[in-house]
């Protein structure tokens, strides 16, 4: 079966995976730093699958999607160098089998339409994916998979961070389970209010869509880093997938 590399570089972490056919075998992270070279990432890339037994020339080729455009480069030549072939990179000439006319794409994450062709592929139509990263984002396709608009808010770490950055007295805090709906001290509250805040929101925005767009059928699937935390205070039906994205590049790369 034919092996192949997917990496998805979000402001915080580069995600790595390796297919086998259409199994994920193991998923490893590098962070999204500016100051790597094309050396120094190629190391941690041959790191990483010698950790996993596996022989950089079983690699058929690779894929990317990134919302950091200077680290675009340093990945794709990092990449050459371990497989010998050059890396598929998303962007809005590739097919996706998502239509986005209905959608201004001048300045559009790759990172969102990856997470709906995955969601088309796996969970068919119409379809909601809320990746909860350093945004949260919300995108939505309708029965004939056309991308029809969505929402980015703030993450839950970020607005933690925000919160710490922009006032006096508040602590700076990491996402963590927030214990309970209303807490009892300054930091629970903070938990709370980027934590089960951010899922009694995606419920009612879930609500609202499926009502206000005709769309009672929706499949909702949350993926993202924070979505460990968030996923206890949603009550709506959702579909967990923390490997959305990284199907998503393998599905674009066997359309493309």
């Amino acid at each position: 079966m034919s092996k192949v590399i997917t990496a998805d570089t979000g402001n915080s972490n580069i995600v790595i995976g390796l297919f086998d056919g259409d199994s994920l075998l193991f998923t490893d992270r590098l962070e999204t730093r500016r100051k790597w070279t094309p050396q120094s990432m190629a190391f941690e890339l041959r790191r990483i699958l010698a950790s996993g037994g596996i022989d950089p020339k079983s690699i058929e080729g690779s894929i990317i999607s990134s919302v950091v455009p200077e680290v675009d480069p340093i990945l794709k030549s990092a990449l050459l160098r371990v497989t010998g072939k050059e890396a598929l990179q998303m962007n809005t000439g590739l097919r996706t089998g998502i239509g986005t006319k209905l959608y201004d794409t001048s300045n559009f994450g790759q990172d969102r339409l990856v997470d709906m062709a995955a969601a088309i592929a796996f969970y068919g139509t119409p379809a909601a994916v809320y990746d909860l990263g350093t945004c949260t984002t919300l995108s939505v396709t309708d029965r004939d998979a056309n991308f029809i608009g969505g929402m980015i808010s703030a993450g839950v770490q970020l607005s933690l961070d925000a919160q710490a950055d922009r006032t006096a007295k508040l602590p700076q805090l990491t996402a963590e389970p927030a214990e309970s709906l209303l807490g009892r001290d300054t930091i629970s509250n903070m938990i709370s209010g980027a934590v089960a805040s951010t899922g009694i929101m995606m419920d009612g925005v879930i609500k609202r869509i499926r009502e206000d767009y005709n769309l009672p059928d929706l499949k909702v699937i949350v993926t993202g880093g924070n979505s460990r935390y968030v996923l206890p205070w949603i009550r709506e039906k959702v579909i967990h997938d923390p490997d959305l994205l990284l199907k998503g590049l393998l599905a674009v790369y066997h359309m493309n």
